[in-house]
């Protein structure tokens, strides 16, 4: 016997049941981490077609319609994913092929660039960068970005003709004029506001290249309002062929970056804020280690201590028919063996066999097996005699001696 200190209660182990409860909380986060990771892999796997401009992205912020439409025309648009396939796709033709970058995430390096350059005829950047420009178009540089807005082409671009309004939305860029010769530089859809421009086209020795940087007139959402779809169109479906060229990570140069370099400023910020957050719960959810626990020792109770205990709760409390219930179900289970029925034949079974056994009156049998209800502790007696002697007369039937 295990004593304890007055006035406290002994520790307990607890049951499966109050430690599955307890990990709850935990088990749900886990399954909700889980369903994020598989929702970002899926999300991942479908990046390319789902991204901003995205030639395959039929969303609002993609660019699927103006492709279509070009295919339609009889355009032929293939997109690439890699630096070699692109460049393989313009080696073709190179004089009849317009090469689309959109390098988004700035994967692309000064010698990636100056290759695209060569690829083909036609170049087109959607929203370049610094090192973009610096290669393909010296002399030209991002100043502001536009939110929204209609500008007209103000250029005698001929793809810009009979074009009135355009969506400026995105970037606009300004032109060095001591960088560059103004009879090869066409700026066109400017900004007031910076000054800059939505369009600039560069022309260096044959070959042109189209800085666009109000990419808005391109997406799906925006590309049937004013007069965007013609300027999509006529910039895009110059040539007769399209590589549109979506860079990746394969593409980034073994020398070009590291992983600080390669990722977005805000990821830093974020995973310190998720390592303090992991602290800050082990120190909130953390437990010290507890007093000793007083285990549960088995108890060996003999069956006539536990049967004489349950009669004295069903005595005090009156429930003659539930204490006359429980022998009757003992009974039945023995005269089913004794009659030759299966453990799962029913009372009226039993019945209709006993009373062939015997012979006895089907109805006096269920009265004592189902029906009786004693009124009082002599009539409870009596009928539990009666099962003992049912029991003793099936035996007799069954075997007699």
């Amino acid at each position: 016997m295990t004593a304890t200190a007055p006035g406290h209660a002994p520790a307990r182990t607890p049951t499966p049941r109050e430690s599955l409860r307890r990990a709850r909380p935990w088990i749900a986060l886990a399954g909700v981490v889980v369903a994020v990771g598989v929702v970002g892999v899926l999300l991942a796997g479908g990046a390319s077609a789902g991204r901003p401009l995205g030639p395959q992205n039929p969303a609002p912020a993609g660019a699927k319609a103006v492709v279509e439409v070009l295919r339609q025309q009889g355009i032929d648009v293939r997109v690439t994913t890699s630096l070699g396939a692109t460049t393989s796709a313009a080696d073709d033709d190179p004089a009849a092929t317009t090469v689309v970058v959109d390098d988004a995430d700035g994967f692309l390096g000064s010698g990636q660039w100056a290759e695209i350059g060569d690829a083909s005829a036609r170049t087109l950047l959607l929203a370049p960068d610094d090192v973009a420009l610096g290669v393909l178009a010296p002399g030209v540089s991002l100043v502001a970005s536009v939110a929204e807005g209609t500008a007209a082409p103000g250029c005698a671009l001929p793809a810009l003709d009979d074009v009135d309004r355009v969506d400026v939305g995105g970037l606009a860029y300004a032109v060095d004029e001591d960088a560059v010769e103004a009879d090869d530089v066409t700026t066109c859809l400017r900004d007031d506001a910076s000054g800059g421009h939505g369009l600039v086209e560069v022309v260096d020795d044959g070959h042109v290249v189209t800085v666009l940087g109000a990419t808005t007139a391109l997406t799906n959402g925006a590309v049937a309002e004013h007069d965007d779809a013609a300027a999509a169109l006529r910039l895009l479906g110059a040539t007769d062929h399209v590589v549109w060229y979506l860079p990746g990570v394969d593409d980034v140069d073994e020398d070009g970056g590291t992983l600080a370099t390669l990722t977005p400023d805000w990821v830093t910020p974020v995973l310190v804020l998720l390592a303090l957050t992991a602290v800050a719960a082990g120190v909130w959810r953390g437990r010290r280690l507890g007093p000793l626990v007083v285990e549960r020792l088995p108890v060996v109770v003999s069956a006539s201590e536990t049967t004489e205990g349950r009669a004295r709760l069903y005595e005090r409390s009156g429930q003659r028919r539930h204490a006359l219930d429980q022998l009757r179900i003992g009974a039945l289970g023995r005269l089913r063996r004794r009659a030759g029925l299966p453990g799962q034949a029913s009372v009226d079974d039993v019945v209709e066999r006993l009373a062939l056994l015997l012979p006895a009156d089907r109805r006096a049998l269920r009265h004592v097996l189902v029906d009786a209800d004693p009124a009082d502790d002599a009539e409870m007696i009596r009928l539990s005699d009666s099962l003992l002697d049912l029991e003793r007369a099936v035996s007799e039937a069954v075997a007699p001696r």
